[in-house]
């Protein structure tokens, strides 16, 4: 079939929108019709070529936060079905391998695969234009398109109710986020969460933040002010002092009347056999 996708024909050159070829999906893959893509600052590193050697070969199809509708399915397929809705993952979740089946999908043996650019079913492809053949970029996904081909691992069925031009978010920047928080800071009800910059990933680790119950959390969209002394535009001591009495994990002085407790280092326990080891 024709559609039309944003190929990268040459590092550091604008986005090409152009007509291009898509062969139908074969074996464990699905042909998916975009209805939103987000843009992720991934998709600029490509462009810069700061991720060369990580994403698929040039000339490739960018885009890896996509949400749309299901078109046709390839023989094997059995978790979605034409007229379904769904979100891709960046990192494919096959759910059989080692790491999938103990809960470790992010390490899915198919993400490997994707470095390629290729279909991670047989590492072909099944996207071409001006008669050379196309990467997908990142995830092996390929969402700068009206149309794309993906393996059945990278799809998400989602309910018909949800707005796809949102759900697309929830292919990367949002769980980047939210997992950021949640899963690899373990934030806990009690805990004092500053997260610095708040765009997409920033501002989904202050929802994952909230969510996991953390009682106060500060966002800066700076790390630090150009000068000693001077406040970093934007902030104001209200919107960025702590606003819980709760106190942090480290320190047993009392909160001070801002809420704040005194700044005192971590102390970590010693290694087993150390001096100061209770082993």
């Amino acid at each position: 079939m024709k559609t039309n996708a944003a190929v990268l024909w040459e590092e550091n050159t604008p986005w090409s929108v152009e007509e291009i070829d898509l062969d139908p999906p074969r074996a464990g893959e699905v042909l998916v019709e975009l209805a939103a893509s987000g843009l992720c600052h991934s998709d600029e590193h490509v462009v810069t070529g700061d991720l060369r050697g990580f994403v698929g070969p040039l000339p490739t199809v960018g885009g890896h936060e996509g949400a749309g509708v299901v078109l046709e399915v390839g023989e094997g397929v059995r978790s979605v079905a034409p007229g379904d809705h769904v979100v891709f993952g960046f990192v494919p979740a096959c759910g059989t391998c080692p790491s999938c089946a103990t809960g470790h999908s992010n390490l899915c043996d198919l993400g490997g695969l994707t470095a390629s650019g290729m279909q991670v079913s047989d590492l072909t492809t099944r996207h071409h234009a001006r008669g050379r053949d196309l990467s997908l970029a990142i995830g092996s996904l390929g969402t700068f398109a009206h149309h794309t081909v993906v393996n059945e691992a990278s799809c998400i069925r989602i309910d018909r109710t949800h707005r796809l031009d949102r759900a697309c978010l929830l292919g990367c920047g949002v769980v980047t986020g939210w997992g950021s928080a949640v899963n690899a800071g373990r934030v806990a009800p009690g805990d004092l969460v500053a997260v610095v910059g708040i765009g997409g990933i920033g501002a989904s680790a202050v929802l994952g933040a909230r969510a996991a119950r953390a009682p106060s959390s500060a966002a800066s969209a700076r790390a630090r002010s150009s000068a000693p002394g001077r406040r970093v535009p934007g902030s104001s001591p209200s919107s960025t002092r702590w606003r819980s009495s709760a106190r942090r994990p480290w320190s047993s002085a009392p909160p001070t009347p801002t809420g704040r407790s005194p700044r005192r280092a971590p102390t970590w326990p010693a290694p087993p056999g150390t001096a100061g080891s209770t082993s």
